[in-house]
């Protein structure tokens, strides 16, 4: 035995002390009675009916003495050593989806914590502990033998939301074993094991009635001129056989429509829910989920986002006064054409009502911002907007941020066919691609001088009509320097290719693909002007993306909806939503892992552990303090 603090052992100075007032103390005391007669008649009958009166000092004195012992050794902390009765342990905790599955309100993962919290609790003083999460392998605490922190630690542990392979933390855990065999290792899981070696498995399954919707998919059809949507999921009901309501909602144009198929679904067996949508050419989102409670909420339904909505951008078309009544062949034409492309919503002003609202007599003119996309049509500005990119189209004078200067209007003594540029730079593969290169024409044209970093596309006698190059605010801007109304370039299959790659330039889709599986890392293209990437998981947590590469990528570790909103300054912030759904392969409530091993023989060599009595010094501290109370009451009770 020996004690935490041996100070504590003066207290016993007051042993002796408590002797010696007990023996100089007055054992008389003055009363007052009636009569001798009377009090001689009642001191014997206390003396014969109460034989204990007589020791009902000497009680007290040996109450206030251990008292008084039992005191100082509760401040001297004393601690006895127990041979070879503590134990290392290792705690390798299954984190993977599937322990999110639910029995009587409470996960399978509460439940291995609960174990655990049981086996720190009841071993010895002075056992070690380790704990790895197979999932991340994590070890959030190594040979401690604080039982508070090895419980507040546990308390922090999280499961996670994908699918595990237990094989790194199983190798930690050998790592352990192979330091001291005889480490005691418990894997805490619900999958069993055929076979398993120096490795105690404990199984927290309890056959908990599960069903998942997994590999949602959709296809847009076109027949007879009318549009629908086909969308198909997979349904499993992995406990036993179950009959199935399944409903899809779809929002489209912020409108929501419902429909519900009922499956029959055998138990381990896949069917598949099909709907058929009428009417739809496009949508925003869709949800399939299954209507029935189960084990596991987390698998029972699927979102998708629609990526031309996601990437749905407006734009401000501006058209000059000679180009308003122009329907055929300039800016009235551009128009329809952007509009046919189904994600852009495209917002016309004529010359006056640009003038009325950005440049407005005796003001300085102001920029318009908000739009994604800004083009000029036989219209000088005086000063682009900072916020998106600019189509320059057919101007004569150009404002000074622009990243070219104009020369003057050029004609042709006859039409004459445009050259395109055969640069192979990944840029002109992409604007050239798909054009069948065929003549294009052009009797007058602009001659343009950029001053900056530029990219031609086509040109006449080496000088540029069509080309790229950037704003001083640092925006993609696309130049044609010819008005459309007097070529037929706007009648040509190259020129509509053209323009479907010029938008694809000009808003690079920042999200290619809205539906992700937990565990898998998503990507997000840093577009042109994007000043910051902000994501927010499910959960609420918010991290910020680098936007210093081409692309971005976060791990997904939560089931449920992401939020990118990307920034672009000048209060210009678009949000695109990402989908991450359960690993479908944790959804399975009764799993058979692998066959696993330790590798060395088990040892059962304990070491030293401590026995704390200080809560039982305590408690028989409190005993004799009411016993002391009692006798003294008695005394008190017999001198009235």
């Amino acid at each position: 035995m020996s004690f935490l603090y041996p100070l504590g052992l003066l207290g016993l100075i007051g042993v002796p002390i408590l002797i010696i007032i007990y023996i100089i103390k007055n054992k008389y005391t003055e009363q007052t009675v009636s009569s001798t007669y009377l009090w001689t008649l009642s001191e014997r009958f206390l003396k014969r009916k109460n034989p204990i009166n007589k020791l009902a000092g000497i009680i007290s004195l040996i109450l206030q003495i251990l008292a008084v012992v039992l005191l100082s050794l509760g401040i001297a902390h004393p601690v006895f050593t127990m041979p070879g009765m503590a134990e290392r342990y290792t705690f390798v905790l299954d984190c993977s989806g599937s322990m999110q599955i639910e029995n009587n309100g409470e996960s399978r993962f509460d439940q291995a914590k609960s174990r655990i919290a049981d086996i720190v609790n009841g071993s010895v003083d002075g056992s070690a502990f380790n704990l790895v999460c197979a999932g991340d392998v994590t070890t959030i605490y190594e040979q401690t033998s604080d039982k508070d922190r090895v419980l507040s630690l546990l308390d922090q542990a999280q499961p996670a939301y994908t699918q595990t392979d237990m094989t790194d933390a199983l190798n930690y855990a050998q790592e352990l074993f192979g330091q001291n065999t005889s480490t005691v290792t418990l894997l805490f899981t619900d999958k069993d094991y055929q076979s398993h070696n120096n490795v105690e498995v404990i199984n927290v399954s309890a056959g908990e009635n599960n069903s998942a919707i997994y590999n949602v998919s959709y296809t847009m059809n076109e027949s007879g001129g009318e549009s629908s949507m086909t969308v198909s999921a997979n349904v499993t009901s992995y406990e036993s056989d179950a009959e199935l309501t399944v409903t899809l909602s779809v929002v489209s144009g912020g409108q929501t429509s419902e429909q519900t198929v009922n499956v029959t679904a055998p138990r381990l067996e896949t069917q598949q829910a099909t709907f058929e949508v009428s009417d739809i050419s496009r949508f925003d989102s869709f949800t399939v989920r299954i209507n029935e409670q189960d084990a596991l909420a987390l698998d029972n339904s699927v979102t998708v986002y629609s990526v031309d909505a996601a990437n749905t951008y407006t734009t401000l078309l501006v058209l000059g006064e000679t180009d308003e009544d122009d329907s055929v062949g300039g800016g009235f034409y551009l128009q329809s054409l952007l509009q046919s492309t189904g994600i852009l919503e495209v917002e016309v002003l004529t010359e006056e009502e640009y003038r009325q609202e950005y440049m407005r007599e005796g003001s300085a003119p102001v920029a318009p911002s908000g739009y994604g996309l800004y083009i000029f049509n036989q219209f000088n500005p005086e000063i682009l907007p900072g916020d998106g990119t600019v189509w320059l189209v057919g101007l004569e004078s150009v404002p000074s941020d622009a990243g070219y200067s104009v020369q003057g209007a050029q004609t042709l003594e006859y039409a004459s066919t445009l050259d395109y540029s055969t640069s192979t730079s990944s840029v002109v593969r992409q604007l050239m691609s798909n054009l069948v290169m065929g003549d294009m024409y052009i009797k007058t044209y602009i001659k343009c001088s950029p001053y900056r970093s530029y990219t031609t596309l086509m040109s006449y006698n080496g000088n540029p009509v069509v080309f790229t190059t950037q704003t001083d605010y640092g925006n993609r801007e696309v130049v044609m320097s010819l008005s459309l109304s007097d070529t037929d370039l706007p009648l040509r299959i190259d020129f509509i290719m053209l323009i479907s790659n010029l938008i694809d330039y000009s808003f690079p889709a920042a999200v290619e693909e809205t539906l992700y599986t937990s565990g898998q890392t998503a990507t997000v293209n840093v577009v042109s002007g994007a000043q910051s990437i902000r994501v927010e998981s499910p959960s609420g947590i918010i991290n910020y993306l680098d936007t210093s590469t081409a692309q971005a990528q976060w791990n997904l570790t939560e089931v449920g909806i992401y939020t990118v909103a990307i920034d672009f300054g000048n209060d210009n912030i678009r949000n695109y939503y990402i989908y991450s759904s359960f690993p479908a392969e944790e959804s399975n409530t009764n799993v058979t892992g692998a066959s696993f091993a330790l590798e060395g023989t088990q040892t059962y060599d304990g070491y030293d552990g401590t026995y704390d009595p200080l809560l039982i010094l305590v408690i028989l501290l409190a005993v004799i303090f009411l016993a002391d109370w009692v006798v003294y009451c008695y005394e008190q009770y017999q001198l009235r």
